[in-house]
């Protein structure tokens, strides 16, 4: 494995001289910076814009507002205390932390 990460790097795995291979270091380390600036741009800042959106949603909550659990629960947000968050749904109530609620509906707003 260290042989293919040499390789990869420009280094002549057999013991030559490095850079043997022509001008493939450079270009294999564009390539590799290339694929992290994708992956980041694709996968990272999607998620952590998302992950801030929800938190700000989660902290702006008050009574009244729909909530959707990671359990896959709706309910209606009774009162809030500290981190805890006093659900109806139905006829059942739940206390359930803060970290659970996965979506908020604010009231009379369509989404």
């Amino acid at each position: 494995m260290f042989n293919h990460i040499l390789f990869a790097l420009g280094a002549n795995p057999t013991g030559g001289t490095p850079g043997a291979s022509g001008g493939n270091s450079w270009f294999s380390l564009v390539f590799m910076l290339a694929i992290f600036v994708v992956f980041y741009f694709v996968l990272i800042f999607p998620e952590s814009r998302r992950r801030k959106k929800l938190q700000k949603e989660v902290s702006e909550m008050k009574p009244g507002d729909e909530v959707l659990l990671a359990s896959g629960i709706m309910g209606t947000v009774e009162h809030i205390e500290n981190n805890i968050v006093h659900v109806r749904s139905l006829d059942s109530k739940f206390k359930v932390a803060k970290e659970f609620v996965s979506q908020v509906k604010k009231p009379g707003v369509a989404k």
